[in-house]
């Protein structure tokens, strides 16, 4: 078997003492890389909450709306079924009018007539 000699030994130490410190410096690169991660990872959760939180308070807000505007729909289709019923009445009343416009020429018609007669 082969002896390691003085001189193989101290470059295999160096070679070994090299790679530590390499290993060590990639070790604390890798460290801080995970860590921006991490930080940025939290950074986005806190977006993503408070977006999921606009987004409940847009969608109340929509909801509130809607409420209103179907609210407002009813009331609307109340007062035009109300506005219907006015304009068919009104309608009824001009007719009624015209008929009894009609019988007042002809009591007056007839009044004058007899009192022609007369």
């Amino acid at each position: 078997m082969a002896r390691i000699t003085e001189q193989d030994r101290s470059l295999m130490i160096k070679h070994l003492r090299d790679l530590s410190k390499r290993t060590i410096n990639a070790n604390a690169k890798h460290s801080k890389n995970i860590q921006k991660q991490i930080d940025h990872t939290i950074e986005l959760t806190k977006i993503i909450q408070e977006d999921r939180a606009t987004i409940n308070r847009l969608n109340n807000v929509i909801d509130m709306k809607q409420r209103e505007i179907d609210e407002l729909n009813s009331t609307n289709m109340n007062l035009l079924w109300d506005a219907s019923k006015l304009e068919k009445q009104i309608w009824e009343n001009e007719k009624a009018q015209e008929k009894a416009a009609a019988y007042e020429r002809k009591i007056t018609k007839y009044i004058n007539k007899k009192s022609i007669d007369n």
